[in-house]
């Protein structure tokens, strides 16, 4: 069953492939901070903004829903991007810290020096992303 990108059904079947995947549990054994993946909105498209909350924690997601403004207040990390950026990044064209580096994707909060030593970890996660079956947004 496929769910359309960055909504509540999407948010947790991603979770669930990241626990689900050996890989991202090795390489992110030692992080330990929830985080917001957020898509930012596109007037042009149609496309309300959207954000993906993962409680992140050493090799585990322990949860994974759509992203509240409470969450966004709490957590250490939030990454944005536009509609186009991020299909690029879930179709596997695109790595996600290169985007970071080039300002393709937007470090909103948090480090980008802290998360270097996580770009396996972040190709985990994006593996696991491509996985799940998704829908792009009506009229996309």
């Amino acid at each position: 069953m496929s769910h359309e990108v960055f909504t509540h059904d999407w948010a947790v079947a991603w979770g669930e492939a990241i626990r689900a995947s050996d890989g991202y549990r090795t390489a992110a054994r030692r992080w330990q901070w929830p985080m917001i993946i957020a898509m930012t909105p596109d007037p042009g498209l149609n496309l309300p903004g959207r954000s993906v909350f993962l409680d992140l924690f050493e090799g585990d997601c322990r949860e994974a829903r759509s992203a509240t403004e409470m969450d966004r207040a709490a957590v250490a990390y939030v990454i944005s991007g536009d509609f186009h950026t991020w299909k690029r990044v879930l179709d596997r064209e695109l790595e996600p810290i290169l985007a970071l580096m080039t300002g393709k994707l937007k470090l909103e909060k948090g480090s980008l020096a802290a998360l270097i030593p996580y770009v396996t970890a972040a190709r985990e996660m994006v593996a696991a992303a491509s996985q799940v079956p998704y829908r792009l947004p009506e009229g996309v």
